[in-house]
C-alpha cells in the first residue's frame, strides 16, 4: 500500500513514498534563512550518495517546501505538456491554494533526474520540468515523470542573478550536500554554491 507525503497532517496523494521506504534521517537545516526539517526515506538504513530515496523538506511552520523522488524507473511515457501543466497546478493547489493563485507559468523543459540503483547502475528518469514564477519573486516547479507521476515539487527557490546560479540551499540534492560537507566538489552553475 502506497504511503503519501503529509502537508499539515494531511496526506497528499500526488506525492508518494515508495513501498518499503522508511524514514532514515531527519535533520534541521537552514534554507533561505529559515530553519527547515529535511527528511529522507529509503529502503536501507545506510545512506549512500545518490541511491534510490525520497527527500522532503518542511518549513518552520510545517508547510511542505520540497519533495524529490529519486527512485522512479519506469518505461511509461511522459504526459503531454498540457497535462503536465495541469498536474503541476493541481499539486500546488492541493498544497497551498492561496500561494498557487500567485504563480505564473514560465516554461516547460524536458530533463532527466539521475539516481544509482541497488545494482550500481545509473538510472535516468525523464521529466517535464514545469517552472513557475511567484509574485514573491521566487521560482517554483513541479517535475512530472512517466505516466504523470510527480518526481519533484519545490517552492520559494531564489536566484542569485550576480552569479547566475541558484541562491537557495539544495538539501534535496546529494551531490550539493556532499559539497557542503566537504566530501565532494563544488557543483557548477546553475547549482547553488555549497
Amino acid at each position: 500500500m502506497s504511503k503519501f507525503v503529509e502537508n499539515f497532517d494531511a496526506d497528499n496523494e500526488y506525492l508518494t513514498i515508495p513501498d518499503g521506504f522508511k524514514e532514515v534521517a531527519h535533520d534541521t537545516r537552514s534554507r533561505n534563512g529559515e530553519d527547515v526539517e529535511v527528511v529522507r526515506y529509503q529502503q536501507s538504513e545506510k545512506i549512500v550518495q545518490n541511491n534510490p530515496h525520497v527527500t522532503v523538506v518542511y518549513g518552520d511552520d510545517g508547510r511542505l517546501i520540497s519533495y524529490n523522488n529519486f527512485s522512479v524507473d519506469s518505461p511509461d511515457a511522459l504526459p503531454d505538456d498540457s497535462e503536465a501543466v495541469d498536474i503541476a497546478l493541481n499539486v500546488f493547489d492541493s498544497l497551498d491554494s492561496e500561494y498557487a493563485e500567485e504563480l505564473s507559468l514560465m516554461r516547460i523543459d524536458e530533463q532527466e533526474r539521475l539516481f544509482i540503483n541497488d545494482d550500481g547502475d545509473e538510472i535516468a528518469t525523464p521529466i517535464l520540468w514545469v517552472k513557475f514564477a511567484h509574485m514573491n519573486g521566487s521560482y517554483n516547479w513541479v517535475s512530472v515523470g512517466p505516466a504523470g507521476q510527480v518526481i519533484e515539487f519545490e517552492r520559494e527557490s531564489l536566484w542569485d542573478y550576480g552569479q547566475s546560479r541558484r541562491a537557495t540551499e539544495e538539501w534535496n540534492d546529494d551531490d550539493w550536500v556532499a559539497a557542503r560537507e566537504h566530501r565532494g566538489p563544488q557543483l557548477s552553475a546553475p547549482s547553488a554554491l555549497a
